[in-house]
């Protein structure tokens, strides 16, 4: 790129491969992280606040654009410390309207994962130790799918309020990226400006780990999910079904169908 740009990486939700979607622009382009590469920053669901606040109770003539001019104005200079790419990312869609209308010079990266495969992974990780009333219903009702379509459903309205105008986005999707499509990646070159064999780029996408916070044990057989360890030859983080029956499936994908479908899933 000519000029140095705040890369804005906006996904729906935790689980959703941003980690991964990240490392593949670093391998694309050179950009810094705020704090550490792993570290999320909710400046957009900041900026959504401020908007709310801003927009919805201060009525002084001139006190909209003074507010700016205290806040949104040296935000950009205060992230962006040296001449560099810097990359922000944050898992909800919360405030991406709002980053987009207060940074629209700046490159918004919207990325998607299938819900179906965010929740799989969710689910996973669940622990149900708790002896609380709560607990014992869900352990009862948990065969028969009826929670997993209850929480695929919260799930699917929570991103839905606050999904963003995709035309003013770039928008990549997580399994293009793990099957290494070609358009997806000459896309992604062309937004960078980047000129590179997508055999390389592949090839370097291969190189990346993987925390695979959701499958540890099962994949990598460690006792810390937060070590860092390679994938296994037959890690696959696309279609994942192991573990659940056909009825928590289905809930699954019942609850959260409209998404998929906004999505272009279903």
């Amino acid at each position: 790129m000519v000029k140095e740009k705040l890369i804005f990486l906006h996904s729906q939700s935790p689980r959703s491969g941003h980690n991964f979607v990240a490392d593949v622009i670093r391998t694309i382009v050179d950009c810094k992280t705020p704090i550490d590469v792993r570290s999320e920053l909710p400046i957009t669901p900041v900026l959504h606040a401020y908007h709310k606040t801003k927009c919805g109770f201060y009525k002084s003539k001139g006190g909209a654009d003074y507010l700016d001019k205290l806040f949104i104005k040296p935000l950009k200079s205060t992230i962006m410390t040296t001449k560099d790419n810097y990359l922000i990312k944050y898992t909800s869609f919360t405030g991406t309207r709002e980053a987009l209308h207060y940074f629209p010079e700046e490159l918004h990266i919207v990325s998607f994962r299938d819900p179906k495969d965010c929740l799989i992974s969710y689910f996973k990780i669940l622990k149900y130790n708790t002896k609380d009333i709560k607990s014992l219903i869900k352990k009862i009702v948990l065969p028969f799918g009826i929670y997993h379509y209850s929480y695929a459903r919260k799930y699917a309205k929570r991103i839905e309020a606050y999904f963003p105008n995709l035309d003013d986005c770039f928008v990549v999707k997580y399994e293009d990226l793990v099957r290494r499509d070609e358009t997806t990646l000459k896309r992604l070159m062309n937004l960078f400006e980047v000129s590179m064999d997508v055999k390389t780029l592949s090839m370097s996408i291969d190189s990346i780990d993987v925390i695979n916070t959701s499958f540890f044990k099962e994949e990598t057989h460690s006792d810390d999910m937060w070590k860092a360890t390679k994938k296994t030859e037959r890690f696959n983080p696309i279609n994942r079904t192991y573990g659940f029956n056909a009825l928590q499936l289905l809930g699954i994908k019942m609850g959260s169908l409209r998404l998929r479908r906004k999505m272009g899933y279903v």
